[in-house]
């Protein structure tokens, strides 16, 4: 993972949540891609039992963060296609429930681990990369990275 790193352009990294509810699990996928929109890296995580899914897409948003400060990469803008999630970053409300707390956490460690990140909302249909993988990893047994593009995704990054 050390190379990437040496990213000095702006990145984008797309997130989802899935849900199951027949396995009680929820899926989280990620998809970084550079400034041209080729893949740069994409992980996968499940998590269980199933909970709200706005606390889902928040813990999305959440574990996206913490692993784009793990790969050292600066310069990186989120996108998500949960408009509560990315609405309450921006604004806040003084949501004092698991939520609120889950989104405060992701603004405050933004503002002190990256310089020039932003959250924003894209629609499903825009984030389908990301919907895919969040789907996948509900089948998955363990969390995966990926250096090269999956081939649950290769035809929508092509």
């Amino acid at each position: 993972m050390q190379e990437l790193a040496v990213y000095r352009r702006r990145l984008k990294c797309n997130l989802d949540a899935a849900f199951s509810s027949s396995l009680n699990v929820i899926g989280f996928g990620m998809c970084i891609r550079d400034e041209v929109g080729q893949f740069v890296a994409a992980k996968t995580l499940r998590s269980s039992p199933i909970c709200d899914s706005s606390i889902g897409e928040a813990l999305g948003l959440s574990y996206a963060i913490q692993w784009v400060h793990e790969l050292q990469l600066t310069n990186v803008d989120f996108e998500m296609d949960a408009k509560r999630a990315v609405d309450y970053y921006i604004k806040g409300s003084n949501d004092i429930s698991e939520f609120g707390a889950i989104i405060d956490d992701c603004r405050r460690r933004c503002c002190s681990w990256f310089e020039n990140s932003k959250i924003e909302f894209n629609r499903r249909q825009a984030n389908i990369v990301a919907h895919t993988i969040a789907r996948e990893a509900i089948l998955l047994t363990s969390s995966q990275t990926f250096n090269v593009v999956p081939s649950c995704i290769g035809s929508l990054i092509l």
